[in-house]
This record gives C-alpha cells, sequence and structure tokens, in this order.
C-alpha cells in the first residue's frame, strides 16, 4: 500500500473512534439527566393536626410597688437583695433610730413612774374612805365631834382629786408613747405583699427623704405573658384560646396559659399586635421580665390526612410534588385544613399518593426512584 493510501485509513480510523467518543460522552449524559432522582418521598398519614400561633415576649407582674420609709434620715440596715422573695409585712431595711429610742425610753419610765404614783393615791382613797366611815360611826355614837367628821370628809376629797390628778398624767404618758412609738414604723419598710424584690435603690449609709423609693417589689402571685406577633395572625386569634408558655431558660417545664386580650393597637411600623394571657398557675422559678415563648391553639382539625409541613408548598395555592405511574413529579393543587410548623392537614390527594418529603429539593416533570 502506498503512503498516501496509508495516511488515509488513518485518518478514517481517528474519525470513527472521535465519533465513538463523542456518541458515549452523549449517551452518558443522556442517561445521567434521565436517571431517577434519589429523593425521599412520603405517605399522608391520618393524625390531629393542632395550629398554633407562635410568638416571643416577656412575663411581668400584673401589680408592681415601689416603697420606702415614711422618715427621713440616713439608710441603715437593708435585709434583702434583688430577686429575693417576700413576705408581705417582712422588714426589709430600716433607718439609723436617731434619738427615737432615748424618747421612748424616757416616755416608758414617765408612763411607769405615772403608774406608781397612781396606784399610791388609789391606795390612800382606800384608807381616807376607810377612815371617814370610821369617824362617822363614832359621830353617830356622839363619840367624835363634828369638825373632826368634817376633816375627814375633806380629807377624801382631797385624795380623790390627788388619784384624779395621777389618772391624768398616766393617760398623758400612754398618749406621749402612742404618738413615739409610731416613729419606729415610719422608719421601717416592710413588703407591701408577698413578691419579688425588683430592684434596690438605696444602699447602707444613703440619706433619703420621706418620698425616696428603696426598692421596687413585684407580686408573682398574679402576673401575665405580654407577647407580640405579626398583626396578619390577627383573623385566627380569640380572647379565651388556650396557649402553652416555655421559657427559654426553663425548656422542660411549660405551663398552660390563657389569651384574654388581644391589641388593642397594631404597631404599624412593625406589623406586630401585642397579646395578653394570663397564666393558669405560675412556677415557683418565674420572675418578672422573664423571656417566654408561647404557643396559642387557634385551630384543632380531627383525624385527617398529614403530611410533613415541608412537603406542602406555601402561598396562596397550596400544592406538593406528587409522584405520577411514570415516575416524575407533577405538581398538584392541595386544600389545606389546618397548619403547625411540623404538620398540615390536606386534602385533595388520591388514595396511595407519594408525594416528595421536601417540596424545594425536587421540580415538576423530574423522575425520582418510588
Amino acid at each position: 500500500m502506498s503512503g498516501k493510501g496509508l495516511l488515509g485509513g488513518w485518518l478514517t480510523r481517528g474519525r470513527l473512534v472521535t465519533a465513538v467518543g463523542v456518541l458515549a460522552v452523549v449517551a452518558a449524559l443522556y442517561f445521567r439527566a434521565n436517571r431517577p432522582a434519589d429523593l425521599p418521598l412520603v405517605e399522608p398519614v391520618q393524625r390531629e393536626v393542632v395550629e398554633v400561633v407562635v410568638a416571643s415576649g416577656r412575663l411581668r407582674a400584673v401589680r408592681q410597688s415601689q416603697v420606702g420609709a415614711e422618715a427621713a434620715g440616713v439608710v441603715e440596715q437593708l435585709e434583702v437583695r434583688e430577686g429575693d422573695r417576700v413576705t408581705r409585712g417582712q422588714r426589709l431595711g430600716s433607718l439609723r433610730a436617731g434619738e427615737v429610742p432615748a424618747r421612748l425610753a424616757q416616755t416608758l419610765a414617765s408612763q411607769e413612774a405615772a403608774s406608781r404614783t397612781l396606784q399610791a393615791e388609789e391606795a390612800a382613797v382606800r384608807r381616807s374612805a376607810q377612815e371617814l366611815a370610821r369617824s362617822r360611826e363614832l359621830a353617830a355614837r356622839n363619840l367624835v365631834s363634828a369638825a373632826e367628821l368634817e376633816r375627814a370628809e375633806s380629807e377624801l376629797e382631797v385624795q380623790r382629786a390627788r388619784t384624779e390628778a395621777a389618772r391624768a398624767r398616766l393617760r398623758e404618758a400612754a398618749a406621749e408613747i402612742e404618738r413615739v412609738r409610731p416613729e419606729f414604723g415610719r422608719r421601717e419598710v416592710r413588703a407591701p405583699f408577698d413578691g419579688v424584690i425588683v430592684q434596690r435603690l438605696v444602699e447602707p449609709g444613703t440619706s433619703v427623704g420621706s418620698s425616696t423609693v428603696w426598692f421596687a417589689v413585684a407580686e408573682m402571685d398574679l402576673v401575665e405573658l405580654y407577647v407580640e406577633t405579626d398583626e396578619n395572625n390577627l383573623g385566627k386569634l380569640a380572647v379565651g384560646q388556650s396557649a402553652l408558655a416555655v421559657a427559654p431558660a426553663y425548656p422542660d417545664k411549660p405551663f398552660n396559659a390563657k389569651l384574654v386580650q388581644i391589641g388593642p393597637n397594631v404597631d404599624t411600623d412593625r406589623g406586630v399586635v401585642g397579646l395578653r394571657l394570663s397564666a393558669e398557675s405560675v412556677p415557683a422559678f418565674t420572675l418578672p421580665n422573664m423571656t417566654v415563648d408561647v404557643n396559642v391553639e387557634v385551630r384543632r382539625t380531627p383525624s385527617r390526612s398529614a403530611l410533613p409541613a415541608s412537603a406542602v408548598g406555601a402561598g396562596p395555592e397550596p400544592f406538593v410534588l406528587l409522584r405520577g405511574a411514570d415516575g416524575r413529579l407533577a405538581a398538584t393543587p392541595v386544600q389545606v385544613l389546618g397548619r403547625n410548623p411540623e404538620w398540615v392537614a390536606v386534602t385533595g390527594l388520591p388514595d396511595g399518593a407519594r408525594v416528595l418529603r421536601n417540596v424545594r429539593e425536587g421540580k415538576a416533570g423530574q423522575r425520582v426512584r418510588g
């Protein structure tokens, strides 16, 4: 064979090899594009779906009081700190007593002396009365003169007057004690109700006036949950709906609450509305302004066909990606009866339907194994 013929053969064989390689690549790409995707499918299950509105906010005391001493002076002692739980009437702090103890001690001493004087005068009245009675008996028998009888009567009247004067001094001493003793109460601060110390605003040695606030006390037996949610949820919410509240600090200790007020105003800047809920039983760990998350139950759908929330496309026209007999996914509209973050109750699916678990992972027309 000539050199020219040999070269032509090589060129022909090279074109054939190239063509075969191109066809192999095209075939591989075709089969890869049409190979069924290995995506998880799910079937509807029968279950109850509870639809909830999720909101976050704070736990706050309905009643909070600011307390302080009724008198001015210098803080001597503080017996509680922020966060301490207190009972009604418990002493929280006090002012330096100053001259009050000395005044009270002096007044008590005066009362004691007046009491002893009154006792002595009353004893003298009894003796004078006995002496007068004896003098009258003797005068009836003409054994004493009329002048002696008059003297005995006069002495009794004088002694009675002395006794009344002693009794008046005792009343004055008692009245002075009543004026001085309340000074102790005005110089002390006591809890107005059972609660928690939210703030301590003074320290020992602080000079205070009669209007100075020492403590802020919150009553924790009566609390409310104030949370905010998107205004789009207004159509679902109603006063009286039950809710489950959870403090993120205690996720394993949820407690029940009830929706008692919606709004009344909408924050137009943020598009949220405030909700107030009352706790049915306040847990012992609660503190004022503690963060809480609540799930308000707005609808309970009885046992119906339900799919994982990820399987249902959100929007004005909910749909699922249903696997057809040809193995391809088809966008199929469904009617949503109820929804929560985990499950969606739907109708509109045929018996034995199998849909893509996560609607965002596939597309209509895609082949899937199943």
